[in-house]
């Protein structure tokens, strides 16, 4: 295990993954909708296809829910924040529980979250929808070690695991844990904010805690017993969405605005792409606080390239077991079906972005 060096002022962060596309003239029809059979237990949906609207009326207004700034820098680092047809207003969230409240009390428009607050605005009965959907190829995420003790999924059975339920945390630990035929009741849960997991650690009420960067490497500077049992390649679960709310997707000017915006997205995390260093030092050094030799490591390791997938498509599959695995696990009551959680209108225009960029 190698010691990581890193600045004392990182910021405390519950970090994503990556975005996608939109276009403010022409228009985008597609099916919003996939089947399967239900003898397959796949995810269906029943959305009827829509239209994106062409124009951006004067005077619209778009709300972003963000998550520690990270959409708001990637746009200003690739220029794609420059000359916007409309006015954008982001509001800046340590995960995706406080959004899914800003959603509820109609304080943002859309905004972007992993994997698991979908889940639970599904469970909750909240209108809103997945546009569009994202995954790096490799997390940030990973299982600390207080001891050193723990080296795999299997060696969590009867210890105290620190995370933070309704979060990607939550789904991390429940797909690792299904990985090694093992459940909820085979561990003790501690309950906390990811801001919290290392404090919790050090202080010895658990044994281990899933974290991030740059947490991770916060800690493991601190801690020389501590090791980072489980990384991020045995963390599957990394897919991010674009999330907007009904109402939202019902105004034409918003919609035609949230097209526009996701494009940019698209196009930012294009140029990211292609200019690792940029993203290492805007991000991982000045946004995060790492150290520009540990910012370089995360980039190049892959965290750096980001794909956009169709919706729902390959990533529906992954859902829906997650899904189930909440509800095994009594965290949501009743079984859910994920394909109503996508709507894939800007499919086109995600596509038409990729290819523009050749990404």
């Amino acid at each position: 295990m190698h010691r990581l060096r890193t600045s004392r002022t990182a910021l405390a962060l519950v970090l994503v993954g990556t975005l996608a596309l939109g276009l403010t003239s022409g228009c985008s029809t597609s099916d919003a909708s996939t089947r399967a059979a239900a003898s397959d237990d796949a995810p269906t949906t029943t959305a009827a296809p829509v239209t994106v609207p062409e124009t951006i009326p004067d005077g619209t207004t778009l709300r972003i829910g963000d998550q520690l700034d990270y959409l708001k820098v990637v746009l200003a680092v690739s220029g794609q924040d420059q000359d916007l047809p409309y006015a954008l207003e982001f509001a800046s969230f340590v995960g995706g529980p406080p959004m899914l409240q800003a959603f509820q009390g109609d304080k943002v428009d859309a905004g972007f979250v992993a994997s698991t607050p979908l889940i639970f605005a599904q469970a909750a009965g909240q209108d809103i929808k997945a546009v569009a959907g994202w995954a790096p190829e490799r997390g940030l995420g990973g299982l600390l070690s207080a001891d050193g003790s723990i080296r795999d999924w299997k060696d969590v059975k009867g210890k105290r695991i620190a995370y933070q339920r309704g979060t990607s945390a939550e789904a991390a630990v429940l797909g690792g844990l299904d990985s090694a035929g093992l459940t909820l009741d085979d561990i003790t849960t501690v309950d906390v904010p990811i801001t919290q997991i290392n404090a919790t650690l050090a202080g010895g009420s658990a044994d281990a805690g899933l974290s991030t960067e740059p947490l991770i490497s916060l800690y493991l500077q601190d801690h020389p017993d501590a090791t980072l049992a489980i990384d991020a390649d045995a963390i599957t679960d990394r897919a991010s969405f674009l999330i907007a709310s009904g109402t939202t997707l019902d105004d034409d000017a918003k919609t035609a605005a949230l097209a526009d915006f996701t494009t940019r997205l698209v196009k930012a995390f294009a140029y990211l792409n292609d200019h690792r260093d940029q993203l290492a030092d805007a991000v991982f050094v000045k946004q995060y606080g790492l150290t520009r030799e540990r910012a370089q490591e995360l980039v190049e390791s892959g965290n750096g390239a980001t794909e956009f997938l169709p919706l729902p498509g390959d990533i529906a599959g992954p859902q829906q077991k997650l899904a189930d695995l909440f509800t095994a696990a009594g965290q949501i009551p009743d079984p859910l079906d994920v394909g109503p959680e996508f709507d894939s209108r800007f499919n086109d225009l995600v596509a038409a972005a990729q290819k523009e960029t050749g990404s």
